[in-house]
């Protein structure tokens, strides 16, 4: 069973942001970024941090539980600090709605905006092929627009929509005026795409932006998933093209750190330090990004 910190610990990391704060660039932290931490724990150290909002997985047991999500919630409206996203809709292919929807019921009690789904495929011997989807796609598409939600479509080479192209092709086809694109900088660049290929598309269709870094170049595609699921780089500290990509995606979009740093906890740093760490060097290259 997992133990749950007291309120009054919480209160010690969660003080409100200063005014010096208020004029940074405003960036968010995703739930994978501590998926191992207890879900007070992660919102304590997305405050501490300053996190501008949050990410939360609708697969995460803590998040399941509803009285763990109540109180947790209300630790976030106090701090005035939004979900903006709910992560972790599983499009299968062959797959139906049911868990979809019951998805989109615990996404409710969060009242995030945004459903991110992704049609995982991490099995090298299945060929990629976003056709294997559409039809689910387009089906939750219409059962989130009358929940009064709008979809995101996560492209990666870990799935049948493997790059931003296939997206925008998917996107295209389907014609849903709720889905857009959550563009990823790590599934960018594993896509072997980059700031050229947002350049050339129309950058309206970015729903949101997920922020981490890395070297441009992976070993295999189960190195991949590992880097992605557990070990990332934080923004600035690897070779990715981010300050280029950042300055294409819309102002208005969400950019939110999805940095899980399995070293760092293995080496005994606090989930505070980690947030704190992550979303300062994020709110570091957005600055440089949109001056």
């Amino acid at each position: 069973m997992i133990s749950h910190p007291s309120t009054s610990a919480l209160d010690v990391t969660m003080s409100p942001v200063g005014e010096s704060e208020h004029h940074r660039p405003p960036v968010g932290l995703e739930h994978l970024s501590l998926r191992q931490e207890p879900l007070p724990v992660f919102v304590a150290a997305a405050a501490a941090g300053g996190a501008d909002s949050v990410c939360l997985s609708v697969n995460h047991p803590d998040v399941v539980d509803r009285k763990v999500l109540r109180e947790a919630l209300a630790r976030l409206d106090a701090l005035n600090i939004p979900v903006a996203m709910g992560d972790g809709f599983i499009l299968r292919a062959g797959g139906d709605l049911d868990g979809l929807r019951r998805q989109l019921d615990v996404l409710a009690e969060t009242r995030a905006p945004l459903a991110n789904a992704c049609a995982f495929e991490p099995d090298v011997q299945v060929a990629r092929d976003p056709a294997l989807v559409a039809d689910l796609l387009g089906e939750f598409c219409g059962v989130a627009r009358t929940a009064q939600v709008d979809v995101l479509l996560e492209f990666t080479p870990l799935s049948h929509v493997p790059s931003l192209a296939a997206a925008v092709g998917l996107l295209e086809q389907l014609d849903q005026p709720n889905l857009r694109i959550l563009l990823d900088t790590l599934h960018l660049v594993r896509a072997g795409e980059g700031p050229a290929d947002v350049r050339e598309i129309d950058q309206q269709l970015i729903g949101y932006c997920q922020l981490s870094d890395g070297l441009l170049v992976s070993e295999s595609l189960s190195a991949y998933l590992d880097e992605a699921v557990n070990d990332r780089l934080v923004p600035g500290h690897g070779e990715f093209p981010l300050v280029e990509i950042l300055a294409l995606i819309p102002r208005e979009v969400t950019i939110s750190a999805e940095v899980p740093l399995q070293r760092l906890e293995r080496a005994g740093i606090p989930p505070h330090e980690r947030a704190h760490r992550i979303l300062e060097a994020s709110r570091r290259l957005v600055a440089e990004a949109w001056t």
